[in-house]
């Protein structure tokens, strides 16, 4: 689906309906001030492919007349946003071919912007639009690699994986520009992290695991199905995409320390004399993504996730502690002798919540390791 930005103050559902019927989706505004800067956020993050003007419009608030002020301050923005992207643009008007307008319409075509009159053929219109929007490099990738992209989305990963999936793409197609191949590794770490973000809020990493230490490890151990404290009734993940993230952990982590902890990653790519490794590790995170996006779309229900794993309590010698939560006037959480990770409580849980303690470790926390001495590494509300 190709995402347009339109600015109109007199909305056409028509047209709309039309640009729907062949694979266009436009985002409607009636100010050239909320369009300008929708434009200029969704830039960063590629998240339009063209723009549609009006001849008239509102310039910054519905309360004014709608004039030429309007499209010409928007063009004047647009100039400025295509030296850092390039898109089309189209002024879209059933006023600028009126007489009285022809003055302006000389002014505007200075910008060299096509001008379509409304209403004398707008399936051509839209043809010649969609046309122009696919000679652009990364319309055409997203239509190559559609399920990568579709999870850059705040819905699935989140939109600031854009930039990174699209730089990975690009150095695929174009193996040749790969420079720094070690460095180039930590972005596929982040889709990892952001992955496991999701599969958590849809049930399929436990929040323990999630909010715990070493949770990119651990997370990976869950969907495989291999953590011993926990008792697994279903499948969570298919086993080679589970077994093809195992792996790019491995890999990446190792990579994001200057000597590596165990393959010395970092060292063997900055000495190879090629890029086949690194190549082979992003068309196994691509993989890992084309097959995520309909596995999350047909397996989103929460309960039914969560009904497939349930952590094994005859594992954990009863509990270690039980208690309340507590936070002292550092605001650190804690109960009893035990710290909490901060993050994890403000999200799920509340001030004087009775919990059940079931796995602990030495405070390592120079900054609270006086105060409690050990740290809650898994507990339960109870």
């Amino acid at each position: 689906m190709y995402k347009v930005l339109w600015i109109d103050d007199d909305f056409n559902k028509d047209f709309d309906r039309l640009a729907y019927q062949n694979g266009i989706s436009l985002t409607h505004f009636k100010t050239s001030k909320e369009e300008m800067f929708s434009l200029e956020s969704g830039l960063k993050t590629n998240n339009y492919d063209a723009v549609i003007l009006d001849g008239l419009a509102y310039n910054e608030s519905e309360d004014e007349e709608h004039s030429i002020d309007g499209l010409i301050n928007s063009l004047n923005k647009i100039t400025e946003l295509r030296q850092l992207k390039w898109f089309p643009v189209f002024v879209f008007t059933g006023e600028l071919n009126k007489l009285e307008y022809k003055g302006d319409v000389k002014w505007v075509e200075r910008f060299e912007v096509p001008i379509v009159i409304k209403g004398t053929d707008n399936k051509e219109f839209i043809d010649v639009l969609i046309q122009e929007i696919d000679k652009q490099e990364v319309t055409q990738l997203k239509h190559k690699y559609p399920n990568a992209f579709a999870l850059c989305d705040d819905n699935y990963l989140g939109i600031k994986q854009f930039e990174r999936v699209l730089q990975l793409v690009k150095d695929i197609e174009n193996p040749e520009n790969i420079t720094n191949q070690q460095d180039a590794l930590s972005p596929l770490r982040k889709v990892l992290e952001a992955i496991f973000k999701k599969l958590n809020a849809i049930g399929l990493v436990s929040d323990e695991i999630q909010n715990g230490k070493g949770a990119i490890n651990g997370a990976s151990k869950f969907l495989a199905g291999s953590n011993k404290d926990y008792q697994y009734k279903d499948e969570l993940i298919h086993p080679v995409i589970a077994e093809t993230i195992r792996h790019l952990i491995s890999l990446t982590q190792d990579a994001s320390h200057n000597e590596g902890t165990k393959l010395r990653a970092d060292t063997y790519l900055s000495k190879s004399t090629n890029t086949f490794l690194y190549q082979s590790t992003v068309l196994l995170l691509l993989e890992v993504l084309d097959y995520l996006k309909p596995f999350i779309d047909n397996n989103s229900d929460i309960e039914k996730n969560q009904s497939k794993w349930k952590f094994n309590h005859t594992n954990d010698l009863d509990n270690i502690h039980e208690g309340i939560i507590e936070q002292d006037t550092n605001g650190n959480y804690f109960c009893g002798q035990h710290y909490l990770n901060y993050t994890y409580v403000h999200e799920k849980y509340s001030i004087g919540q009775k919990i059940k303690i079931m796995q602990e470790e030495q405070n390592t926390n120079p900054k609270t390791k006086h105060l409690y001495t050990h740290y809650a590494s898994k507990f339960v509300p109870f």
